[in-house]
């Protein structure tokens, strides 16, 4: 019972912090409108328009856009060639490494088709507000996943690459009535993301990813390491991110992750339930054949997020399309070769 108090723990560190969060959130600006007599001054006008527009804007070079594309297309191809073809699941720390080091650490995390849920619920009532990268970021690990299934939670997402290196080698299974709870979280994330979105309220995503500010501290450091290196000012110290609380939730994160396989991407991530459902009706879905299958129960203790159960009536052993994240642990484990 000891994850599941690691779990309790996690979540409401994780709910106050959604709490102190939109208490602690600023008020629009109210900015003076100038009165029929004041309009008349051009001071009067200049003032107004420096208290409405930034003062400064620097838009993201266009670079950067391509090659976030560039990199999620080659991670998520390199990722279905190794499904494809059966590839130990060990060299899968390739393309995750790939995935950790740009999009967690070198755009800071926040570059993600998981975030980009928030987004698109925002796109439903203003379309003009998604951006090129949100769009492509947020549909293309969707079309794999039709093709592939969920190759993007094994290769391409760098909150999952991050709790699989700080999880622990042994992981301990939840009995199976917490854990069909637990399943269902994922839709309640999902639902509430694109209602308070909506509402524009909150980026609930956001607010609940525990290792924001592990991958917010490594892209601070790789920015003041660059800028100093291009001979620009560096602040002199030592560069500190994130509060006490958003460390003691990246603390509980990986404490529950020594525990329990990837506890956010199973029981929170609201991307995950729309591939999952893409998954379902993949082309390429995983399945045990069952003429080869001795059921052993090999590849059942090997999956690491319980997506191989077994049939009380028949023992057979089947593959959830919708929990599967095609890691290949259970095609290499199999002794006859039983799993496609």
């Amino acid at each position: 019972m000891r994850p599941l108090w690691w779990l309790v723990v996690w979540l409401a560190m994780a709910v106050g912090q959604v709490a102190v969060a939109q208490e602690a959130a600023p008020a629009p600006p109210c900015y003076k409108i100038p009165s029929a007599q004041e309009i008349s001054s051009n001071e009067v006008i200049s003032a107004y328009r420096q208290q409405s527009c930034p003062q400064q804007f620097v838009p993201e070079s266009g670079g950067w856009l391509a090659a976030d594309i560039a990199m999620l297309a080659a991670i998520l191809l390199l990722g279905c060639v190794m499904v494809w073809r059966h590839v130990h699941f060990r060299r899968f720390w390739i393309p995750a490494v790939m995935s950790l080091l740009y999009f967690g650490f070198i755009r800071g995390g926040c570059i993600c088709p998981v975030g980009s849920v928030a987004n698109l619920a925002i796109g439903l009532r203003h379309p003009e507000l998604i951006g090129l990268s949100t769009g492509v970021m947020f549909l293309l690990p969707l079309a794999v996943a039709l093709i592939m299934g969920r190759v993007f939670c094994v290769a391409g997402c760098p909150l999952g690459v991050l709790q699989h290196l700080l999880g622990g080698r042994r992981p301990l299974k939840i009995p199976v009535v917490p854990h069909a709870i637990l399943r269902g979280l994922p839709v309640v994330a999902l639902l509430a993301t694109a209602w308070l979105a909506l509402r524009g309220t909150c980026f609930l995503v956001c607010l609940l990813d525990p290792y924001k500010t592990a991958f917010f501290f490594g892209y601070g450091w790789i920015q003041r390491g660059s800028h100093w290196l291009q001979g620009g000012l560096v602040e002199p110290g030592v560069l500190f991110v994130g509060d006490l609380t958003a460390w003691g939730i990246f603390a509980a994160a990986v404490l529950l992750g020594l525990w329990v396989y990837r506890p956010f991407c199973r029981f929170v991530c609201p991307y995950g339930v729309l591939l999952g459902l893409f998954s379902m009706v993949a082309f390429k879905r995983r399945q045990i054949e069952q003429s080869q299958c001795v059921q052993c129960g090999i590849c059942e203790k090997q999956c690491p997020v319980d997506a191989i159960v077994r049939n009380p009536q028949t023992k057979q052993l089947t593959i959830s399309s919708y929990h599967c994240i095609q890691c290949n642990s259970c095609s290499s484990s199999c002794r006859k070769n039983g799993i496609h």
